[in-house]
């Protein structure tokens, strides 16, 4: 059984129309939201890179990349475009092993559909697509603004499910990028596999005792992706990571840090978190990708950036909200905050010195 698109009934069929055109950068089918619509006098371009989901393809983003444009140009010709007004294109591309670069269909399936490297094959496509952010941010402008008639200056991501595990990494990993809006997705990967694997009752999980004990570094989460997540996953970098002498999250849960573990954080932190701008929208009844998997860490982050933390004033804003009766999807109120986020970013209008807000709605 395939899961279903979490796209599936966030615009209902319906949506404003937007200019579109397809460039192959770098082997990648690149498609281009808004160049027409541009005004031609602004020089100053904004980006909104779009993540689709697991199973799916750059076109589920189509309709997210229109109403962001068109809220985006609504706003501009009211005249609230902040004190630098700049246009916004949006573009899309499929991740890896998916739509045009698909080459094995088992290895986007999870444990329950038969696939025995789901850890693997996940990890390695949404952190690649991270990658192929990076890569495309450094050469579209060469392809959209051969004349340099405009500059790209501003970089935001906004990813969905899969799409949105891998904006996690893009936020963090990417100088370029300056905000994220994160719907559905984990800063965790080694929570929500060992979640996923207990529920999945993998062998490495139910023969151990206490159950699950002998699951990291087994057939199912070899010692190579452990490795791996401890270097690039947004828990495993800053929170599980080997170096911080720490069993695990439940340490700095209270946002306490001791003078060892601070010298670790503080660099990581200037590089990784420092300025970045976070939405975070998640399912209350999400079942695929709990928000409990990815709460202790958010609130360890949320505790060193908010008030009286220890990176407080750094310029980091997290808006962390929980629709309580979403599911795993793309609910039309979280896409309605999502369209307004991403233009009160580019307004200015989202604050510069830090903060947190965090509700269920």
């Amino acid at each position: 059984m395939s899961t279903p698109n979490p796209l599936d009934k966030t615009y209902g069929g319906s949506g404003p129309a937007i200019s579109s055109q397809v460039f192959a950068i770098a082997g990648i089918l690149t498609t281009v939201y808004g160049l027409a619509e541009l005004p031609p006098n602004l020089n100053e371009v904004a980006c909104l890179w779009l993540l689709h989901p697991r199973l799916g393809n750059q076109s589920a983003m189509a309709p997210v990349a229109a109403a962001t444009v068109s809220a985006w140009n609504q706003r501009l010709n009211e005249g609230r475009g902040g004190k630098s007004p700049k246009g916004l294109i949006a573009v899309a591309f499929d991740q890896r092993n998916h739509g045009s670069r698909l080459v094995d269909q088992l290895s986007n399936e999870a444990w329950r559909q038969g696939n025995k490297r789901h850890a693997m094959d996940m990890y390695t496509i949404y952190q690649g697509t991270a990658i192929d952010t990076s890569h495309l941010i450094t050469h579209l402008p060469s392809y959209v603004f051969p004349s340099s008639q405009h500059t790209l200056t501003t970089n935001l991501v906004l990813g969905v499910s899969l799409g949105g595990h891998s904006a996690w990494h893009v936020l963090l990993h990417e100088p370029a990028v300056s905000a994220a809006a994160v719907v559905i997705g984990c800063p965790d990967y080694t929570a929500l596999m060992r979640q996923r694997a207990e529920k999945s009752k993998l062998k490495t999980w139910t023969l151990s005792q206490p159950p699950g004990s002998t699951f990291m570094g087994s057939e199912d989460f070899p010692p190579a992706l452990i490795d791996a997540v401890a270097m690039t996953d947004p828990a495993g970098l800053l929170l599980h990571s080997p170096r911080m002498g720490i069993a695990g999250a439940a340490s700095f849960a209270d946002g306490g840090v001791g003078q060892d573990q601070y010298r670790v954080l503080r660099p990581l932190f200037e590089k990784h978190v420092k300025g970045k701008k976070m939405l975070l929208l998640s399912g209350g009844k999400d079942k695929l990708v709990p928000y409990g998997c990815g709460e202790p860490f958010l609130k360890f982050l949320k505790s060193a950036v908010g008030p009286g933390g220890w990176f407080q004033g750094m310029g980091v804003e997290i808006e962390d909200l929980v629709f309580e009766g979403a599911g795993h999807e793309f609910s039309p109120a979280m896409a309605e905050r999502a369209v307004a986020w991403v233009g009160e970013v580019l307004a200015g209008e989202v604050g510069g010195s830090g903060g947190v807000r965090e509700a269920k709605i």
